[in-house]
C-alpha cells in the first residue's frame, strides 16, 4: 500500500469517526436518557472506591507510571489524565486529596493541572509526586503504601514488569487495584495480577462511563461500534483468505462458519 492510498484511507477513517460521533451525540441528546453500556467491571467498581475514600478519609492513588507527553504514548497519557480527572471529581467530598504519581518529568505539570481542575480544595501541588523510573518507582510507591494507606490504586499509563511489585504490595496491604498499560509486558502483568484490568481502547472510554454528560457516553458508544466493525472485518478477511487456499470450501459453507463466529463473538461481547 503506497502513501497516497494510506492517506486516503486515514482521511476516510477520520471522516467516518466524526460522522459516527456526531450522529451518536444527536440521538443520545434526543433520547434524553442514559444509554445502556457494555459492562466493564473496573469502571463499575470506581464509585465504590471513591465512596470508601470519602468515608475513611483516605486518599486514592492514581499512577501514570512512565507515561509522558510528547512521546509515542502521548494519547495514553492524555486519556489517563481524563480518566483521573473523572475519578478525582467523584471523590471531591473527601478531605483526603488523591495522590498522583509519575516517573516522567514532562508529566508533572499535567498531573498538577489534573488535580487543580478536579480538586477544588487546594493542596494540589504537593500531591503530584515525581518518582524515579523503573524499579525505583515501584519501590518508592510501595514504601509509601503503609504511610498514605490509599483506599485503592488506579494505574493508567505506561508500566512494565515493575507493575508486578506494585500490584503485589497493594494486594498484601489489602488495597484493591485497577491497572492498564500501553506496554505488552505491563498489560500482561496487569491482566494476571490486578483486581481489575482495562484492555486496549477501554481506557479511552473512561469518561463515557464515569461522566454524567451524554456526549462522553456517545463517544464511548462509537468506540464500541468501531471495535465491532473491525472485528467483523478482520474475521471476514481471514475467512476469505482461508477459502482461497482450500478449493473444497464452498461459498455457503464459509458463510455459515462466518455467521457462527459472528454469533459467538456477539454473545461473548455482551457477556463481557
Amino acid at each position: 500500500m503506497d502513501d497516497t492510498t494510506l492517506q486516503v484511507y486515514s482521511l476516510l477513517f477520520v471522516f467516518a469517526t466524526v460522522v459516527l460521533v456526531y450522529t451518536a451525540r444527536f440521538f443520545q441528546a434526543r433520547r434524553g436518557r442514559r444509554r445502556r453500556q457494555r459492562q466493564i467491571a473496573g469502571f463499575e467498581r470506581i464509585p465504590q472506591w471513591t465512596t470508601q475514600s470519602i468515608e475513611s478519609n483516605r486518599p486514592l492513588h492514581l499512577a501514570y507510571g512512565g507515561a509522558a507527553v510528547g512521546g509515542d504514548n502521548t494519547p495514553v497519557t492524555l486519556a489517563g489524565a481524563e480518566f483521573f480527572h473523572q475519578v478525582i471529581e467523584g471523590a471531591n467530598a473527601s478531605d483526603a486529596s488523591p495522590l498522583v504519581t509519575m516517573s516522567a518529568p514532562e508529566t508533572i505539570p499535567l498531573g498538577q493541572d489534573t488535580l487543580r481542575r478536579a480538586w477544588h480544595k487546594g493542596d494540589t501541588l504537593s500531591r503530584a509526586r515525581w518518582l524515579p523510573p523503573g524499579l525505583a518507582y515501584a519501590g518508592a510507591v510501595t514504601a509509601s503504601m503503609a504511610d498514605d494507606e490509599p483506599t485503592a490504586h488506579i494505574m493508567a499509563g505506561q508500566f512494565g514488569p515493575e507493575l508486578a511489585l506494585l500490584l503485589d504490595s497493594a494486594s498484601r496491604h489489602g488495597q484493591p487495584s485497577l491497572a492498564v498499560s500501553d506496554r505488552l509486558d505491563g498489560g500482561a502483568v496487569a491482566y494476571a495480577m490486578a483486581d481489575y484490568v482495562l484492555i486496549g481502547e477501554e481506557l479511552y472510554a473512561a469518561a463515557g462511563y464515569l461522566a454524567e454528560d451524554s456526549p462522553a457516553r456517545a463517544d464511548a458508544a462509537v468506540l464500541d461500534v468501531w471495535r465491532a466493525l473491525i472485528l467483523l472485518g478482520v474475521t471476514a478477511l481471514l475467512l476469505l483468505e482461508f477459502s482461497k487456499q482450500l478449493a473444497v470450501l464452498s461459498g455457503p459453507l464459509v458463510a455459515v462458519v462466518a455467521a457462527i463466529l459472528v454469533l459467538l463473538g456477539l454473545v461473548s461481547y455482551r457477556r463481557r
